[in-house]
C-alpha cells in the first residue's frame, strides 16, 4: 500500500501569526530596507523548514521519520540553506545590534528544538519560549531597517508578553475541555507576571503599548475561558487583534 505523502509544512497555525504579523509590522514601520528584508525572508524561511527538521530529528517519532524522512531531508536542505546564506548576508548588512538581537532569538528557538527532538515541545513552557523567540525575529529586522535598538526592544517586549498571555489563555482553554485536576496555578503563574510586566513597560516605552488590545482579550479568555469547540473562534480573533496591535504600532509611527 503506498504511503500518504505528509505535509512538511508546519503545523502549529499560532506561529505563523507570532513569527508573520510582528514581522509585518516592524517593516511597515521602518519601510523596511534590503538588509531587513534578507532578514525577514531568512526568518520565514528557517520557520517552513521547522517542521522537515522535527521529522528528521525523530520528534514526530521513528516511524515517521522512516517513511518521509528522505523527503525531509531535501526539504530541509532546500529551504535551510538559502535561509542561512540570506539571513548572514542580511545580519552582514546590518547594525552590530540586529546581530546580538538575532542571537538572543536563535538561542531561544534552539531551546524550542531541542524540545521537539526530546517530544515535550507541546508544554505550555516550551510554546512560551517559542512565542518568545519567534516575535524576536522582528528585532534584528527592524534595526536592520533603521529602528533604535530601544524601539526595537520595546516591540519585542510588547508582542512577547502579548503572546505569552495569549498561550496561557489557550492552555488554560484546553484544560477545561480535557477537565485535568491540575491546578490552573501554573498559568497564572506565567500569565500574572506577564501582565503585570506591560504596564512598567509601557511606561518605561510607551509604544509597547500597541500590546494592549491582544493582550486583554488574552486575560480575558484566560479568566473565561469558553468552550474547546470555540478554539477556531478564538484563533480567529487572536489573529484579527494580533493585526490590530500591529496597526495601533504603525499608526503610532
Amino acid at each position: 500500500m503506498a504511503i500518504r505523502a505528509r505535509s512538511l509544512w508546519p503545523r502549529e497555525h499560532g506561529a505563523y501569526v507570532q513569527l508573520a504579523v510582528p514581522l509585518v509590522t516592524a517593516l511597515v514601520l521602518t519601510g523596511g530596507s534590503v538588509a531587513g528584508g534578507a532578514i525577514a525572508i531568512s526568518a520565514g524561511l528557517a520557520f517552513v523548514a521547522s517542521e522537515p527538521l522535527r521529522i528528521v530529528i525523530g520528534a514526530h517519532g521513528l516511524r515517521v521519520r522512516a517513511q518521509h524522512g528522505d523527503r525531509a531531508r531535501r526539504r530541509l536542505a532546500l529551504l535551510g540553506i538559502p535561509a542561512v546564506l540570506v539571513g548572514a548576508a542580511g545580519l552582514a548588512m546590518a547594525p552590530r545590534a540586529a546581530m546580538g538581537m538575532a542571537a538572543m532569538a536563535t538561542v531561544l528557538l534552539g531551546f524550542v528544538v531541542h524540545a521537539a527532538w526530546r517530544r515535550t515541545e507541546g508544554t505550555a513552557r516550551v510554546e512560551t519560549i517559542a512565542a518568545i523567540g519567534l516575535a524576536g525575529a522582528a528585532a534584528p529586522a527592524a534595526v536592520a531597517s533603521g529602528a533604535s535598538v530601544r524601539t526595537a526592544l520595546a516591540m519585542w517586549g510588547g508582542w512577547s508578553l502579548a503572546f505569552v498571555l495569549t498561550v496561557a489563555a489557550v492552555h488554560q482553554m484546553l484544560a477545561r475541555h480535557r477537565r485535568t485536576p491540575t491546578s490552573n496555578a501554573p498559568r497564572w503563574i506565567v500569565a500574572a507576571p506577564a501582565s503585570v510586566a506591560l504596564g512598567p513597560l509601557i511606561a518605561v516605552a510607551p509604544r509597547a503599548g500597541f500590546a494592549l488590545p491582544l493582550a486583554i482579550a488574552a486575560l480575558g479568555v484566560l479568566a473565561m475561558p469558553p468552550r474547546a469547540t470555540r478554539l477556531r473562534a478564538l484563533g480567529v480573533a487572536l489573529l484579527v487583534l494580533s493585526m490590530v496591535s500591529g496597526a495601533t504600532a504603525i499608526a503610532a509611527g
